[in-house]
């Protein structure tokens, strides 16, 4: 019978340990989440737009990639998505390789905040978030407040995995796990590096490290390999995301891979004196502050060794990855499903996938008057075919957005959302349109029609308005500029005073006998279909007006 409560006993504190450590470890992870949405939401487009302006200066990149990781805080989310940008030609291997040197740095700030033994202040920070959140009005400052209940949350979380982990302190298994670790730095490496690659945050890893010397539970020893471990670990999702992508996004990912590698080899292999380093430069006897320097440290210096040979690693990258990337012909190529999850960054894509799409469908409005003018049949079955991508790329857009919408966006990015769903539609009418007018030329080669100069000068006229009109509305989405959306409806104006103009023109020329009544059908059918390119391109202006 005591043998029974005793052993009763043991599984009530093992199971007290195990959730008290999972319970934790959930809030954790969901206030880094919850921070990461704040922030992001704070920083607006602003997290593509300088993951855009990078150069190809190895330091900058590395700037860019620890910025945007402190603003995102999630170092696998970074890497993901420059595996993404990769794939989709918005970052070179050169550019990735850098980025990804920052973001292992940006990703230790975290391990830094929580080592700060400031656990005690969740409450504060909960109560003056929640309260920012819910009864302020401006959306700066409603945002601040999400960001600092996050904040809460996360050291909450820090709080409940210290504390569910006190029982350890006295256990003899556990202790001899601790020793074993202390002495087989592999092993701990090893233990490190599985266990970030199935909680999938590096962050998360070393914040449980850091749970665990706040309770004397792990001496420095044991810590130093588990977080160079993690390093190991946190490569693994980068890997999955380059899964059916590109060459480069491979690379990309190897580039993850061999970077933190080479780093935790080296580090391994000078342990004794990274050791003696990270005491010299830490408060004595403060555990949770040496593995937080620990940690940016081995970052930073890695970064150190290899910025000087970005260059010659990205051509390592490509002789072990050979081959090129054969270019899309359809289909969508910079729709990323990895980035749904992150609004800013997923309509930065979907835009990107819209102008595309609008360049397709302007070559097709071209193509169809050359083919015209010219009596090509080459030009006018290459509308075809493009009008068929364009209408794929309408529905993939489409499907893209409505998967998008199901994530919180702040107003301005809900805007946009609307908008480029709107853009599509009236793309994809554009093409449709050429598409008609390729019809109309066709029957007119096979039943020989003929037009007057006059018809054929009325029409180029014409063109060139309807060329002007797309190609600024284009503009105006490319460059979120309100001016050249104004100057879109001016020109549309102008081309719906053409169509009446001509219009007139065409059944004076009717009544004199000048054009043929076959002629003249295709000759207005044409004409419309041109003012119809008009309406939509206005439409598509209303993207950076905020207009739906």
């Amino acid at each position: 019978m005591i043998h029974y409560i005793i052993n009763y006993k043991a599984g009530t504190a093992v199971f007290g340990i195990v959730f008290g450590l999972l319970g934790g470890l959930a809030v954790f992870v969901f206030g880094l989440k919850a921070m990461s949405e704040g922030l992001q939401n704070m920083a607006g487009k602003k997290t593509h737009a300088v993951m855009s302006a990078l150069t190809s200066v190895p330091v900058i990149g590395v700037l860019v990639g620890a910025l945007i990781t402190i603003v995102t805080q999630s170092s696998t989310l970074v890497t993901v998505m420059v595996v993404s940008f990769v794939n989709t030609s918005l970052l070179n291997l050169k550019q990735a390789i850098s980025v990804i040197m920052g973001a292992n740095i940006g990703t230790t700030l975290t391990a830094q905040l929580v080592a700060f033994r400031i656990t005690d202040a969740w409450p504060f920070l909960a109560a003056v978030g929640f309260s920012a959140y819910f009864f302020a009005k401006g959306k700066m400052i409603k945002n601040s407040g999400y960001v600092t209940f996050a904040l809460g949350m996360l050291l909450l979380g820090m709080m409940l995995m210290s504390n569910a982990m006190v029982p350890l302190r006295h256990d003899p298994v556990f202790a001899r796990l601790m020793l074993t670790l202390s002495d087989n730095r592999v092993l701990a490496v090893l233990a490190g590096a599985v266990f970030t690659a199935l909680i999938q945050s590096s962050t998360a890893a070393t914040g449980v490290i850091v749970a665990m010397t706040m309770q004397d539970l792990i001496p420095f020893q044991a810590a130093l390999p588990l977080v160079l471990g993690t390093n190991i670990g946190t490569t693994v999702t980068a890997v999955f995301a380059s899964i059916g992508g590109t060459l480069s996004s491979k690379r990309a990912a190897m580039a993850h891979v061999l970077f933190n590698a080479f780093g935790v080899v080296l580090f391994l292999i000078f342990l004794t004196q990274y050791k003696s380093l990270i005491l010299a430069i830490s408060p004595y006897n403060d555990v949770p502050r040496q593995v937080a320097n620990a940690h940016t440290l081995f970052s930073i210096i890695n970064a150190i060794i290899f910025l000087p040979f970005v260059n010659q690693f990205a051509k390592l990258l490509m002789r072990i990855i050979p081959g090129e990337d054969a270019p899309a012909l359809q289909g969508a190529v910079y729709l990323e499903a990895r980035m749904i999850s992150t609004p800013n960054v997923a309509i930065n894509l979907a835009q990107k996938e819209l102008l595309r799409m609008a360049d397709l469908a302007g070559q097709n409005a071209r193509l169809a008057v050359e083919g015209f003018l010219e009596r090509d049949e080459k030009k006018l079955a290459q509308v075809k075919t493009q009008e068929d991508i364009v209408d794929g790329l309408e529905k993939e857009l489409m499907h893209y957005l409505a998967l998008v919408a199901q994530y919180p966006m702040s107003d301005e990015l809900s805007v946009r959302h609307s908008g480029l769903l709107h853009a599509a539609n009236d793309i994809e009418r554009v093409s449709d349109h050429a598409d008609n007018i390729v019809d109309l030329v066709q029957i007119a080669i096979e039943d020989d029609v003929s037009f007057s100069e006059e018809a054929i000068e009325e029409i180029k006229d014409m063109y060139k308005l309807v060329v002007e009109v797309y190609d600024t509305a284009i503009q105006s989405v490319k460059n979120n500029d309100a001016v050249l959306a104004a100057k879109v409806a001016e020109i549309e104006a102008q081309i719906d005073a053409k169509e009446e103009e001509l219009r007139a023109s065409h059944i004076r020329r009717l009544r004199e006998g000048r054009c043929s009544a076959s002629a003249g059908v295709i000759f207005l059918d044409i004409i419309i279909n041109f003012e119809r390119i008009g309406d939509h391109s206005n439409n598509i202006s209303h993207v950076p007006l905020g207009k739906l």
